[in-house]
């Protein structure tokens, strides 16, 4: 699955820390390094532009490795602003597209060839580490570039793996660093493609971190960039420096054992074996993979083993039960109502089951199933819009919004397909909703100006009323939508 694109740059923008940026430089100035350069356009393509960042120490007369990075919700800023710290630490240019998003191939290798060919006319660049990273669908693009260009030399995999129709290959074998959160809906997947991998003879590791499906936290990226670093240093495009695998097998020895304490004896002996793996070669790892062969020869490891398995399937089955029913809903010969009723049923089940589920393990497999649910739903109902089947696309977006009532965004979609269909009332009711699931009356009333169908509500006065004050709520969220 990839990330839903309603709005998500909006919600997520206002909640991001103030960063040091540079103004957008002209054309032929020179970049300052040290600051986030928010919009580069690109000389030979001025409708594509990318955010840049240079360490602070770049300097022109060295060649520096870089991080071309995608972001679904085409949000340069972003992922840079992630980034920048742990590229600042490792001496990584990361340049990211503001025109890349979640669609068609075409585009998106478009926005791609154009911030690759402007970064090397514009900064010094080495081409034996060129690198690729994305989020979500941001993430099955950088894989796919990875295998076509042949240019990249590692992959970074942000909540996403490999796009279905091209898996990883023996032909095409890079390093690849991956990560999810405990809460991600493709949080499965991520652990089968780390086994994959690893049958192909991919260099690779796996970090899990707690969070749902979004980018990792700057402390990942650290990480990532490090770990990339040791791979250049055993692959020879960067010579070896004691000086940073001393207090990195340090620092990773450290977190595999933190995962050790966390209690969890399969997730344990994988980091020793992944921390092993990544200094091979480079330090003495003796004593890395005499524990992690240890902690496997624990009854308590087999029991984490097959308890991860058995979760993995136990998500599979939530989701695939409710798909049954929702696929359905593309033949315009079944009885939708019926089928949409079913299903509301099942998730609204599903969500009242994580929201009272006690054991921590078996409330994240019931979360990780509500938020995949959710996503299908959207991804589902939004291109509906569009395409003008609006009677399937309430339903399925209405399904949304009984997945995750406690997101804003949800409703304002949802809205936004009333509004299509001629039902104001019905519209206006969503976006009270989605006011009191915390959207703020600013961006409110951005949506005049942000999404088409909105631009009607301008001088209505009800929605004034709900800008600047509050309509009747519904008699209940959980009603089904008609």
């Amino acid at each position: 699955m990839m990330c839903a694109p309603i709005l998500a740059a909006m919600f997520l923008l206002s909640q991001q820390a103030p960063v040091q940026t540079a103004p957008a430089p002209p054309p032929d100035s020179p970049l300052a390094p040290g600051t986030i350069v928010p919009k580069v356009v690109c000389r030979e393509h001025p409708e594509q532009s990318y955010a840049l960042y240079l360490p602070s120490s770049y300097t022109p007369s060295k060649r520096w490795p870089i991080v071309y990075v995608f972001e679904p919700d085409a949000r340069g800023m972003v992922p840079t602003t992630i980034m920048k710290d742990a590229a600042e630490r490792y001496g990584y240019i990361v340049a990211t597209s503001n025109n890349s998003k979640n669609g068609p191939w075409k585009p998106e290798a478009d926005a791609a060839a154009a911030m690759m060919d402007d970064t090397h006319a514009r900064v010094a660049i080495d081409d034996r580490r060129v690198y690729t990273a994305g989020f979500s669908g941001g993430a099955r693009l950088a894989s796919r570039l990875a295998q076509v260009c042949k240019c990249a030399h590692g992959v970074f995999l942000n909540g996403a793996g490999f796009p279905l129709d091209y898996p990883p290959t023996r032909e095409a074998v890079f390093p690849v660093f991956m990560t999810a959160g405990m809460l991600d809906f493709n949080y499965s997947e991520m652990v089968k493609l780390e086994q994959q991998l690893a049958r192909l003879g991919f260099p690779r590791y796996l970090r899990r971190f707690d969070g749902a499906h979004e980018w990792a936290p700057a402390t990942v990226w650290q990480e990532a960039l490090a770990w990339m670093s040791l791979q250049a240093m055993k692959d020879k495009p960067l010579a070896r420096d004691e000086a940073l695998v001393g207090p990195e097998l340090q620092r990773f020895t450290a977190l595999a054992q933190a995962v050790e304490q966390a209690g969890n004896p399969y997730y344990a002996a994988q980091a020793y074996r992944q921390v092993a793996a990544a200094f091979d070669g480079l330090a003495d790892i003796g004593a890395l993979r005499e524990h992690a062969a240890a902690l496997e020869m624990d009854p308590a490891y087999r029991t984490a083993n097959r308890r991860e398995r058995e979760e993995l399937a136990l998500q599979a089955s939530l989701e695939s039960e409710i798909y049954r029913l929702t696929s359905g809903l593309r033949d315009p010969t079944s009885d939708r109502q019926q089928l949409r009723d079913q299903a509301f049923r099942l998730i609204s089940d599903l969500r009242k089951r994580a929201a009272s589920e006690k054991k921590e393990d078996k409330r994240r497999v019931l979360e990780r199933a509500r938020r995949g649910v959710f996503t299908s739903m959207i991804e589902a109902g939004e291109p509906l819009i569009d395409e003008k089947d609006l009677a399937l696309a309430e339903i399925y977006l209405g399904l949304a919004v009984a997945a995750r009532p406690e997101a804003p965004w949800p409703y304002v979609s949802h809205a936004q397909c009333l509004l299509k269909m001629g039902r104001k009332k019905d519209a206006l009711l969503s976006l009270q909703q989605a006011k009191d699931a915390g959207l703020k009356p600013q961006d409110l009333a951005d949506l005049e100006t942000q999404i088409p169908e909105f631009a009607a509500l301008a001088s209505d006065a009800a929605f004034q009323k709900l800008v600047e004050g509050k309509l009747p709520s519904p008699d209940s969220r959980e009603a089904p939508a008609r």
